[in-house]
């Protein structure tokens, strides 16, 4: 996972949440199998592909061209739609599918 945008803490937790949501009973009743880790994998896996893409675009059409110029930045023009505006904030604050701790 890329620094870009801070999401790792975020992601990790959610990892955190879906791993507890998905092993707390197979570990209460100490029967984990391999399968209850890879359901674990799959519901984390498209999120974290999401969010790597996003990160790798935003590295390398926003950062880089300003790490490289002299010019002063400015934000990309879809940036300045409130929609499109807020939509990137969203992801990195939520994640692609929020996750919620299970009772």
């Amino acid at each position: 996972m890329s620094p870009v945008s801070g999401v790792g803490i975020n992601y990790a937790i959610q990892d955190a949440v879906v791993a507890a949501n998905v092993l707390s009973k197979p570990l209460n009743n100490r029967q984990v199998q391999l399968s209850d880790l890879a359901k674990v994998q799959r519901q984390r896996e498209l999120p974290t592909r999401i969010i790597q893409a996003f990160q790798t675009f935003i590295q390398k059409r926003v950062f880089a061209p300003v790490l490289t110029s002299n010019r002063t930045f400015v934000p990309p023009a879809f940036l300045r739609l409130p929609i499109l505006r807020d939509l990137p904030a969203r992801l990195i604050a939520l994640g692609v599918f929020p996750v919620h701790v299970k009772t």
